[in-house]
């Protein structure tokens, strides 16, 4: 490099570093859960948070310079600045996909989250194509020429700036980079001394100013600070954790046949079943769990020909972790980080269908979305399923049905129902177990365009985007939603409709509920995936079957007893390796502790709900909150000042039920061995 081109390096990269914090503020004001726009952080902490942000932006300007000036003097000019162009391209495309990323979710792209996308390509491409093509096809390439007019357009220009331009330029930026350090360390200095307490109106979490401004540094403050501290984070957050719980039931692997010749097979009813999970189906959408409003008719009158489960729970928040442990009554919890289902995995699980295929039923998992999202096929094939048809199966990934577009890899669940009832009736005779998951309740809450909206209007003058819609349309979006929902029991209502033509409904199992719920901004964020407040992990439950005595049942109950409960109503013993109770044990426990989870790359939330209380573990902040359901439904205080010694045995069971999972997870020989472990309740 030239002695006039070297010194004209300090310059640009000033005017690029003005060029970046600029557009960092104006991206802060404009972007919901920016620091800028936090109403808990006071000016002195918002001023800090920025100016940390603009010193990384400086670090990485200069380290993205070192190798520009090691190859100034070993490659040709062209060479060097194809270089220079493709490092710029990068450095703009990697920011622009962090900003999307904390636009939608609230989390900028991290390992984590660069991961997940990398695993479930597919689908997120066909999230961000169905509600930001604009994004998918046309930012990058308006980055990677603006990177071009960058690198060629800006040194030419230059070179015609007077010396004096560029020492006030080199003069300014010193001085702004300077002014951001000092402001940053103040910051770090001045956060550690605010021990005043602040409660979050929206969660009822209360934090000391010190904690919050560590939160709001790790995750809102800008894409390259969150990544820095995730690089230096710890490995496991759970502070204070306690040793495993001490009465764990160990139980040992038990082959099939050893099981299988403790079935009286005299007395083992032949029926179907049908398991039907619905994405995002929240309790409140159903009269008899909390209802207002005639949403689902079809559902309605399934309640009242069947068992309703009052308070029930999923174990996740997010479909990847909730639906396989359905079929095999395993808690999700495996790893202290994101997990994602191994090929092959190597510990055992023990599903639903596997030991009706080994009693001669016909198996089949008829799925709208991709069953490879989180690598779940990994986990639910384990070769007792006959058929799998899902929309991965069906090439929905490279082509639209009839009546809706490609989205995430989504089929309308007109077509599943329809391939499921082809199967049905492509039977011999032999009873059948059938798992269905319907998709059209997911966001952004696709219907056809003929079917009647009772709820909203057909058009919309909003968007509702990946987790993220306007706050103030939260009621309308609702709407939507409900509609989406009376779409998917229309649906439900043909396959009811044609079991009972074909004279198979008098010896039908059928449960329906929701994998997880949906959030509209009642704890700060939409969607699901996002924690483990009531909207998202509170599910109904219905269990129709033959001789089943109608009505409600207010025993605290999750969906990990759904595997339980089906053995029980058919005559089969409940296998050694499920998790969870039988829905229909005759001595239910009002005391009965249940556990949930969300582990995403945006969010991970532990909780544990005895007696009324729920205590939630946040893995972002490292504190818990407390809430009284019974006097806070809506869990916007913290009832632990008032409820110490709750608190205190809510967090030493969520530790050790935490303890005990990991302790078997993380031990391939009690895994080749055992069963997850069960705590046994005093």
């Amino acid at each position: 490099m030239t002695e006039p081109a070297a010194r004209r390096t300090l310059p640009l990269i000033g005017t690029a570093w003005i060029a970046l914090v600029a557009l960092h503020a104006a991206l802060q004001l404009l972007a919901p859960r920016s620091v800028l726009g936090d109403p808990l952080l006071p000016f002195w902490a918002r001023a800090s948070l920025l100016a940390t942000e603009a010193v990384a932006i400086a670090f990485l300007l200069i380290l993205a310079a070192a190798p520009l000036r090691l190859a100034g003097g070993r490659l040709p000019p062209w060479a060097l600045r194809g270089f220079r162009c493709l490092l710029t391209a990068l450095l703009l495309l990697g920011l622009a996909a962090s900003w999307a990323t904390f636009w939608l979710s609230g989390q900028f792209l991290d390992r984590q989250g660069f991961l997940f996308a990398s695993t479930n390509f597919s689908s997120v491409f066909g999230y961000a194509v169905r509600v930001h093509p604009f994004l998918v096809y046309g930012m990058p390439w308006l980055l990677v020429a603006l990177a071009v007019a960058i690198c060629e357009g800006v040194p030419r220009w230059t070179k015609n700036v007077p010396a004096a331009a560029e020492r006030t330029v080199l003069r300014a930026t010193m001085a702004g980079a300077a002014l951001a350090l000092v402001v940053a360390l103040s910051g770090e200095i001045a956060h550690r001394f605010a021990t005043q307490k602040i409660t979050d109106p929206v969660t009822g979490a209360v934090y000391s100013r010190n904690d919050l401004y560590r939160l709001r540094r790790e995750r809102n403050a800008g894409p390259l600070t969150h990544l820095a501290s995730k690089l230096f984070a710890s490995a496991d957050a759970f502070e204070g954790e306690a040793p495993a719980a001490a009465n764990l039931l160990r139980r040992p692997i038990e082959p099939m046949d050893q099981y299988l010749a403790k079935v009286d097979r005299e007395r083992l009813k032949k029926w179907n079943v049908v398991v039907v999970l619905i994405d995002s189906l929240r309790a409140d959408q159903i009269r008899a769990t909390g209802g207002t409003r005639d949403v689902m008719p079809a559902v309605e009158a399934l309640a009242r020909d069947g068992r309703v489960f009052t308070d029930c729970v999923t174990a996740a928040s997010h479909t990847d972790y909730a639906c396989p442990a359905v079929f095999s009554s395993h808690y999700p919890l495996r790893a202290r980080d994101v997990y994602r289902y191994p090929k092959n995995p190597p510990y055992p699980r023990v599903m639903i269908y596997d030991v009706l295929k080994s009693l001669g039923w016909r198996t089949a998992l008829f799925s709208s979305q991709n069953e490879e999202w989180g690598q779940m096929m990994n986990y639910m094939q384990t070769g007792a399923l006959d058929v799998v048809f899902h929309s991965k199966t069906a090439g929905i990934l490279e082509q639209s049905t009839k009546d809706r577009p490609a989205f995430a890899g989504a089929l309308d669940d007109s077509v599943t129902i329809g391939e499921a009832m082809k199967w049905i009736e492509a039977g011999t005779g032999a009873p059948f177990f059938l798992y269905l998951n319907l998709q059209n309740s997911h966001l952004p809450y696709d219907v056809p365009q003929d079917f009647p909206r009772r709820f909203s209007p057909k058009e919309l003058d909003f968007k509702i985007s990946i987790g993220w819609f306007p706050k103030e349309k939260a009621e309308a979006v609702k709407n939507v939603y409900a509609d989406s929902l009376a779409y998917v029991d229309a649906q439900l209502d043909r396959l009811i409709r044609r079991l009972k033509e074909r004279g198979e409904w008098d010896r039908t199992l059928l449960v329906v509920s929701g994998d997880h719920g949906e959030a509209f901004y009642e704890h700060g964020s939409a969607a699901h995936a996002n924690g483990v407040h009531e909207e998202v992990i509170r599910v109904p439950l219905v269990v129709r079957a033959p001789g089943l005595e109608p009505g409600r049942d207010g025993r605290p109950a999750e969906l990990l007893d759904v595997a339980p409960g089906v053995f029980q109503l058919m005559g089969l013993p409940i296998h050694p390796s499920f998790q969870g109770e039988s829905l229909f044990a005759p001595a239910p426990r009002a005391d009965r502790v249940r556990y949930v989870m969300s582990d995403t790359p945006w969010s991970t939330q532990l909780g544990v709900i005895r007696s009324g209380f729920k205590l939630i573990w946040n893995g972002d902040t490292g504190g818990f909150v407390l809430y009284d359901l019974g006097r806070d439904a809506g869990e916007k205080e913290d009832a632990t000042g008032g409820r110490p010694e709750i608190a205190s045995d809510l967090k030493a069971r969520l530790s050790g039920w935490r303890r005990a999972q990991l302790d078997y997870y993380e031990n391939p020989l009690r895994q080749a061995c055992e069963y997850p472990p069960v705590i046994r309740e005093p």
